[in-house]
This record gives C-alpha cells, structure tokens and sequence, in this order.
C-alpha cells in the first residue's frame, strides 16, 4: 500500500467515524449526561442558566455548584 492510498483511507476513516459519533452522540449523549449527573449528585433536579451557572435541587433546597 503506498503512502498516498493509505492517507486517503485513513482520513476517510477518520471522518466516518467522526460523523456517526457526532450523530449519535448528540441524540444519547446529553440525556445519559443529564441522568449521570443526576445520579451522582443524587439530586432531584439540575438547572444551568445562560452564564453557566450549575444548580442542583436536592430535598427542594437549591445550591450552586461551580
């Protein structure tokens, strides 16, 4: 295999695999994100306002995080 055919299908890989992590990691990514860090902090809910503020509510007491 020469240098120019294995370029090609390395970066053609590359961006195969890019694309379909891209694809779904986008649809699954940000819920299992939310359900983790709900598990972890053991909280209720989780809110992040405009400033990238992360609050956590746990027993209906609101506390920032970060």
């Amino acid at each position: 295999m020469d240098a120019t055919l294995h370029t090609i299908l390395a970066t053609s890989l590359l961006f195969i695999s890019y694309r379909v992590g891209y694809y779904f990691g986008d649809r699954r990514g940000i819920s299992d994100m939310v359900q983790t860090l709900i598990t972890v902090f053991k909280a209720d809910g989780i809110e992040i306002n405009e400033d990238g503020d992360f609050y956590i509510t746990k027993n209906g007491e609101t506390r920032k995080v970060n």
